[in-house]
């Protein structure tokens, strides 16, 4: 018996039957196993798509997916989700913020923006998109953002300390900015630009912190002026055009309309003795002279011109003032006593100043405001010809002085030119009435005459001044050939007069030695005299010493003292007698023993007896 396999007995075939049989059957078998085939692969990979759709989402995962109906769905994680096959997906991860950060997030369905703040893990809606991320505005104490929202043109300003998350619509166009900072010196002008209402804000006794609001901006801080006690300022404002004047000692600010006129700080005038302050006031235009001694400040409408200095004028000086009219005015010192004078300079009035010149040259001039009234001097250099056409040139002085100061002022602007010019003339008049040698005969008294002439001109005392002197110090020839003879003439002139002192001296000399001879001689019998009354002298000092040595030893002898032992008078007077040979012996021993003295002996010294024998 045939076997039996196990695909026989599951399909029923009948294994004995005939080979056709055979045949058809595995034909049978062959699409049946098509057939399971074509139904279990389909199934498989039914499963496999399934088991392929399930998925693990982690923490920060997520799934867009797209349904059959054109909507959108997500799916976060973390979680096991089952992900259509069949509808088209993305996977994206969560965006994770941190606290100082945020996101714009736009939604493409409505198009309406939102912001998401951290910190947060942040999962996208169906039709969100993040448009930015951006860090938080992190505010500190002393900052502050101005937000615009630009959808409806709100402003906004938030203060530190805060971390500033904008809205969705909002910009920050300046970022973060800083408040000012003001001490107790320090001020800040805040405009509105909404209104244009302008502030200003003060540091006060603590200072502060200035913010400004949503419209509002500020400018840069100014310093309060500072006045000390004795300054000033003058502040404008420029709404009212009202003028105000601010004095030390304080802190001054500007209102937001106001501005300082002129200099931020002005010392005020003192005025005193030495000085006075001529003050403009612009509503009168009248001009004002302070005098009174005081601390002078301005109103708010007048203005400081000058500070005038006391004039003083000694005693020889002079000063001329005019005013506005053309008047003069004269402030003349007492030379005579020794007293000057002072004066302030009145309003529309000015100190006469004159252009004095030597004239000799158009450069050599001065500019006087206090007239000399003291002799004064010039030198002069002027070229004169003489009556025989010799030219000459004139070198000398001219010494002169004013004597009517109110005439001198009228009459001319410059004194010293014209007595130059007119003694110019003068003498260039005198020189050419003389010859040469007339002249080097007698050029002073030439010099003199002219003098005397200009001296009693009218020329002078229409003026005002009056020439005292006229001296001509040099004087040469123009002429080169001229000028050497006369150098000639003035050499051999010099030469005997050289000789004539010299002369002169050994005859001084001579008739000195003589008289000093003389005084010798006198001064000799004069030393003869004196040392004769000196011996007289000297001899009279001594007698009246010895004698007085004398005396004294006589009264011990024959006084009292010894006529108590010698009671005899006679006794006595023979032993002063014998006490003087003895010391008269005493003494030709002593001047015998020097070896400086020779001995005369008589015989009655000797008290001998000598026997001579006769022849």
């Amino acid at each position: 018996m045939a076997d039996v396999g196990p695909s026989d007995v599951e399909t029923g075939v009948d294994t004995s039957a005939t080979p056709g049989t055979t045949c058809f059957q595995s034909t049978i078998a062959e699409h049946r196993k098509a057939l399971v085939l074509g139904c279990i692969v389909p199934i498989v990979i039914m499963l496999i798509v399934i088991l392929s759709a399930i998925k693990t989402l982690e923490h920060d995962d997520q799934v867009l997916m797209q349904t059959s109906s054109g909507d959108k769905e997500v799916y976060n994680g973390p979680g096991i989700k089952f992900i259509s096959p069949f509808h088209q997906s993305e996977w994206r991860k969560a965006t994770l913020l941190g606290p100082l950060q945020y996101c714009l997030v736009e939604s493409s369905l409505t198009g309406k923006p939102r912001v998401v703040s951290g910190p947060t893990l942040f999962f996208l809606g169906p039709y969100d998109k993040i448009v930015l991320t951006e860090g938080k505005i992190v505010l500190q104490k002393h900052e502050f953002v101005r937000l615009v929202d630009e959808e409806t043109g709100n402003v906004r300003i938030l203060r530190g300390p805060l971390n500033v998350v904008p809205g969705p619509t909002e910009t920050a166009p300046k970022g973060k900015e800083k408040a000012v900072p003001l001490t107790r010196y320090e001020s800040v002008r805040v405009t509105d630009r909404s209104n244009g209402a302008m502030r200003t804000e003060v540091g006060g006794e603590n200072g502060k912190l200035v913010f400004p609001e949503a419209f509002e901006y500020l400018e840069a801080k100014q310093s309060g002026i500072q006045l000390a006690k004795n300054e000033w300022v003058r502040i404008m404002d420029k709404a009212t055009g009202q003028i105000r004047v601010e004095r030390g000692e304080s802190i001054v600010f500007l209102a937001p309309t106001e501005h300082v006129l002129g200099e931020a700080k002005n010392k005020a005038v003192e005025v005193n003795r030495e000085q006075a302050v001529l003050v403009l006031s612009k509503e009168t235009g009248q001009h004002m002279l302070v005098t009174e001694n005081s601390v002078f400040f301005p109103g708010p409408y007048e203005e400081i011109l000058e500070i005038r200095k006391l004039i003083h004028v000694e005693p020889h000086e002079a000063v001329a003032v005019r005013d506005d009219h053309g008047s003069f005015s004269f402030h003349i010192g007492n030379e005579s006593k020794g007293e000057g004078t002072a004066f302030f300079l009145p309003p529309h009035s000015k100190v006469v100043t004159m252009e004095w010149s030597s004239g000799s040259t158009a450069k050599d001039t001065r500019m006087v405001t206090k007239i000399d009234l003291r002799s004064q001097y010039m030198t002069f250099n002027y070229e004169v010809r003489t009556s025989d056409n010799v030219r000459l040139r004139l070198e000398g002085t001219v010494f002169w002085r004013v004597t009517d100061v109110p005439r001198m002022v009228h009459a001319t602007p410059d004194p010293s030119g014209d007595v130059w010019h007119h003694t110019r003339s003068t003498l260039i008049q005198a020189v050419s009435q003389t010859t040469l040698e007339k002249f080097m005969q007698g050029f002073n008294s030439i010099v003199a005459q002219a003098f005397q002439a200009e001296a009693a001109d009218s020329f002078y005392k229409d003026r005002g001044v009056e020439v005292q002197s006229m001296e001509v110090t040099r004087f040469e020839c123009e002429d080169k050939k001229t000028a050497e003879v006369l150098q000639q003439i003035i050499q051999e002139t010099t030469n005997r007069i050289n000789r004539l002192q010299e002369q002169e001296s050994e005859n001084d000399v001579a008739a000195a030695k003589l008289r000093s001879q003389i005084e010798l001689e006198k001064q000799r019998t004069e030393l003869i005299q004196t040392r004769s009354e000196n011996l007289r002298l000297e001899s009279e000092v001594q007698g009246q010493s010895s004698g007085l040595t004398v005396a004294t030893d006589a009264a011990t002898f024959l006084g009292p003292t010894l006529s108590k032992v010698v009671p005899n008078l006679q006794d006595r007077i023979d032993l002063y007698k014998l006490q003087k040979q003895l010391e008269s012996n005493n003494k030709d021993t002593a001047s015998l023993a020097s070896g400086q003295a020779t001995l005369f002996m008589t015989p009655e010294d000797m008290n001998l007896k000598l026997h001579l024998q006769q022849k």
